[in-house]
């Protein structure tokens, strides 16, 4: 109910906005034109460009204004903006609760200064702001090497009816949460309600493929109705090298997933990569993924020094519930697992948990135990993987749960750049998994059954995932957003523009995986 009203309230100042609100019809599409246009213009106005191609170098500053091109095939930005650090936005928004801040109708192409290598981490669209009246739609992203839009703080707007060509280590779309992520850990969440950024009715093609959308900090986004091919979609966890939280919460489904555009024998090894927070997953048809979402957490197994201030889930780090140390000792030979001669302990007897030798600093967890010897899952990182020499000192943990594993919830609040290490007491909320469609390419495509699975002994089916099983409680936001309501547009499919790059033949992930926790690093 809270959510209608609030709609009800947006949609009505969206009505008196338009009432109020002026029309800019430019001559041109220059940078320095369109820049003073917006200076000068009220919230709730409108710049129209003009047909052509113009290229910018600056950044435009957009808040409360709709950016209106006449047409993503008529209207084109060429992105020549620096290529230096993380790069720049061409267009910055903050949004205001004052109108909508939308962007629609144009197109924004690569240009010769940023191409690949280079990788505008910025995004080409960065958004921030607290309020939600954010619209960016009916828009072509071509051939961008960064990210065409990047949420940069928890706005609940909404992206549609928007094409993506994506090349190279490129993700169309990046939501992270406000700050590190820790409010939108500390603070409850309601599913299918509009707290989140919503993302529907788009067109996602990545010639090298790689992720489509990839969620962090925190960050809560509801992904519906899109059409990918070549991608999957993504959530960061707890090791993305900064103070950053995992994902919060996502929402997919209905939407259509091609891996390899129907090539035999190329199949990607899953449709939904998550790290992290909760998830509901359904009503999505996949062709080309060997699993409908697949549950890391590369804590577990890396003691990495990257993941700061996070490191590993080792057994003694304050950030994790640790049980206390059911065995002590020693290693009696030299290797990966761990032999202690005479342990005589029962078959699987530690599986699931934490072995943390202190000499390398390294952790792993068990997979499978004999009456001497442990066997270790193995680290996404070579380096990572815990190794014993003859004599090496050893420590066995349960670890459960992990900070922000997959199948977490709300938290104790945290704060600062570098608080101090302690369990932040977070309670269970499992992801849903239920009526999708999945299959992989052969000779023809052949219909699997479609789970979520997990090689991880810390998330477990039945606690932290269940597999078609509906969210007890839960109905989705409606559908189309109701920011759609009030356009001046009509709600066509987005543009797809002609693909000269098509999906490569010689993909890396062509047969079925040998080692299933092989798969690309975002």
């Amino acid at each position: 109910m809270k959510t209608k009203i609030l709609f009800a309230a947006l949609l009505l100042l969206g009505g008196l906005d338009q009432l109020r609100a002026a029309t800019n019809t430019l001559a041109s599409g220059a940078f320095s034109v369109v820049s003073a246009a917006v200076a000068s213009a009220a919230p709730g106005d409108t710049i129209i460009l003009p047909p052509g191609t113009n290229t910018w170098t600056g950044t435009l500053q957009l808040s409360g204004i709709t950016l209106q091109g006449s047409g993503s095939d008529r209207t084109v930005i060429v992105d020549e903006s620096p290529a230096v650090g993380n790069g720049q936005a061409l267009i910055q928004v903050s949004t205001t609760p004052s109108a909508l801040s939308r962007i629609t109708q144009l197109q924004i192409k690569v240009g010769v200064i940023n191409k690949y290598p280079f990788q505008n981490y910025t995004g080409d669209i960065i958004v921030y702001g607290s309020s939600p009246r954010l619209r960016i739609d009916h828009c072509v992203f071509a051939w961008l090497t960064g990210k065409p839009i990047h949420i940069g703080s928890q706005v609940n707007g909404l992206i549609d009816h928007c094409s993506f060509l994506m090349k190279e280590m490129a993700n169309a779309i990046i939501v992270d949460g406000d700050g590190f992520g820790d409010v939108s850990w500390s603070t409850p969440y309601q599913a299918g309600s509009s707290n989140a950024l919503y993302m529907e009715d788009n067109y996602i093609f990545s010639a090298v493929n790689f992720c489509a959308v990839d969620i962090s900090n925190g960050g809560r986004a509801v992904f519906r109705h899109n059409t990918l091919v070549g991608a999957y979609f993504n959530t960061h966890g707890a090791e993305t090298s900064q103070r950053n939280r995992s994902a919060r919460y996502v929402e997919v489904y209905a939407n259509n997933f091609s891996w390899g555009g129907g090539q035999q024998y190329n199949n990607f090894y899953t449709m939904c990569d998550l790290r992290g927070g909760s998830a509901v997953i359904f009503s999505n048809t996949a062709v080309g993924y060997w699993s409908t979402a697949s549950l890391n957490y590369y804590r577990a197994t890396d003691n990495d020094t990257g993941f700061l201030p996070w490191f590993g889930a080792t057994g003694l780090r304050g950030w994790d519930s640790n049980g206390p140390a059911l065995l002590t000792g020693t290693a009696s030979v030299t290797s990966n697992a761990l032999v202690v001669a005479g342990a005589n302990w029962t078959v699987n007897q530690w599986a699931g948990c934490t072995v943390y030798n202190p000499n390398s600093q390294l952790c792993g967890m068990v997979i499978a135990n004999s009456a001497n010897t442990m066997q270790f899952l193995t680290s996404r990182r070579a380096w990572l993987q815990i190794t014993f020499t003859a004599g090496s000192p050893f420590e066995l943990h349960k670890v459960y749960p992990m900070l922000d594993q997959p199948g977490m919830g709300q938290s104790d609040p945290l704060s600062g750049d570098s608080p101090t290490p302690v369990w932040l007491h977070e309670t269970s909320d499992p992801m849903y998994v239920w009526g999708n469609s999945l299959s992989v390419m052969y000779q023809v495509p052949t219909t699997i059954p479609s789970r979520a699975g997990t090689l991880y002994p810390n998330i477990k089916e039945g606690r932290d995932y269940f597999n078609d099983v509906p969210k007890p409680g839960y109905s989705p936001f409606i559908y189309p957003h109701p920011f759609t309501l009030t356009d001046n547009t009509t709600n066509q499919p987005p543009v797809v523009p002609p693909t000269t790059n098509a999906p490569p033949t010689n993909s890396i992930f062509v047969d079925p995986p040998h080692n299933p926790q092989t798969k690309p690093y975002p």
